[in-house]
């Protein structure tokens, strides 16, 4: 008898522990339900106060350059919550960084994680008064064999945890990346991608995906039908004043060098994705086909130049852009890269010509590994 009990009493602890263990490691699962939820932050607007950044010490030599570029460029009065697996992680950084005008905090997670931050969630607005809320995906792929991945679903609690009871944290019944999505005033454009990984998994229909998208994001929805096969920053991104910037890869074709040749133009970029340019018909037509669906949809469209790679997923882009919108002076963080002056050029004329001072960022360490300066910094907060 006493043996059953003490058996019992071990089964209701381990069992009460486990409890504990999800209301605290898995804080969006078990959070109360916000019904003063905003709508989804714009990518254009608006002051940042916020941001949020990964670093992971094996990424060092990946993300250490374009970290320091840009966060030596912010203003004193952003705040950077910088999330590590450890305590040391975060003083390593700063010390590889130097002295820099913006604050850096640390959000210390105890598990692994990958270094890439938009994707991990997107920040709904606070309204009423209640706390911004960050809108996490239904799980990430590859989390049940990758331990950094199983440990990125878990960022958006962690965040909520460390900075409540301003931050609160939410799990969307969707899959989706964070980079699915870029936001203006009004619409919210969304990649193809997330309407395959939800379609007969969580929703039925396509309508009752946008039905779902509209009443978290509290925006309306473009859902697109055709683009390329990647993260929408990536191809496209707003810019405010119901303009929309679309890669335009015939422009990234004039300004990068066609193979060595004794008359070729020494003006011409020389950097190219590792495995070669793709400027093939059927990539043109890609982002051309999301040039025509943003202007459906009432916008602007101004053309950037753009070399995608021929594995579909590295990009020399000048979307991949952070914007700060401060007193009616508009900011652009615009990667650039090395090798590549014709191209960084062009495209800091064109987002110039749309109002913005244009600060560069290297990007030359990050853009092998797909990605660029947006899919690194996630914007917690703005003002207006």
């Amino acid at each position: 008898m006493q043996r059953w009990r003490i058996g019992l009493g071990v089964v209701i602890g381990l069992a009460c522990a486990a409890i504990v263990l999800v209301v605290v490691g898995n804080r969006q699962v078990q959070a109360p339900v916000q019904t003063n939820r905003g709508p989804v932050l714009s990518d254009c607007d608006g002051t940042i106060r916020d941001l949020v950044i990964h670093y992971v010490p094996d990424a060092e030599r990946i993300v250490v350059p374009t970290y320091r570029d840009f966060l030596r460029q912010l203003p004193a009065d952003v705040t950077v919550h910088v999330v590590c697996p450890q305590r040391g992680d975060f003083d390593a950084l700063a010390a590889a960084l130097g002295s820099v005008p913006c604050s850096l905090r640390p959000v210390i997670v105890s598990h692994p994680m990958t270094f890439w931050s938009r994707d991990r969630w997107l920040a709904l607005g606070p309204s009423a008064g209640g706390p911004v809320t960050l809108w996490c995906p239904r799980g990430e792929e590859g989390a049940e064999i990758w331990p950094a991945r199983e440990g990125d679903q878990r960022i958006g609690g962690d965040i909520a945890g460390a900075l409540g009871p301003q931050v609160a944290s939410i799990r969307s019944p969707l899959y989706f990346d964070g980079g699915d999505f870029v936001v203006d005033l009004r619409t919210a454009f969304v990649s193809p991608a997330v309407l395959r990984r939800n379609l007969q998994k969580t929703v039925r229909t396509r309508q009752e995906l946008l039905d779902e998208l509209g009443a978290a994001l509290k925006r309306e929805i473009v859902l697109l039908d055709q683009a390329p096969e990647h993260h929408v920053g990536m191809y496209m991104m707003p810019a405010g004043d119901g303009t929309v910037v679309v890669g335009d890869p015939a422009a990234g074709a004039r300004l990068t060098s066609a193979p060595a040749t004794a008359g070729r133009d020494p003006a011409r970029s020389s950097l190219c994705p590792p495995e070669g340019p793709d400027f093939g018909e059927a990539t043109r037509a890609r982002f051309d086909a999301v040039a025509r669906q943003c202007t459906a949809a009432g916008r602007r469209v101004v053309r950037i130049p753009v070399v995608p790679g021929r594995d579909g997923r590295t990009y020399v882009t000048y979307l991949n852009v952070i914007i700060d919108d401060r007193q009616g002076k508009r900011t652009v963080y615009m990667p650039t890269y090395r090798g590549a002056d014709a191209l960084n050029a062009a495209a800091s004329r064109v987002w110039q010509d749309l109002g913005f001072e244009v600060r560069a960022v290297d990007c030359t360490d990050v853009y092998v590994h797909f990605g660029a300066l947006h899919c690194l910094v996630n914007v917690l907060r703005r003002s207006p």
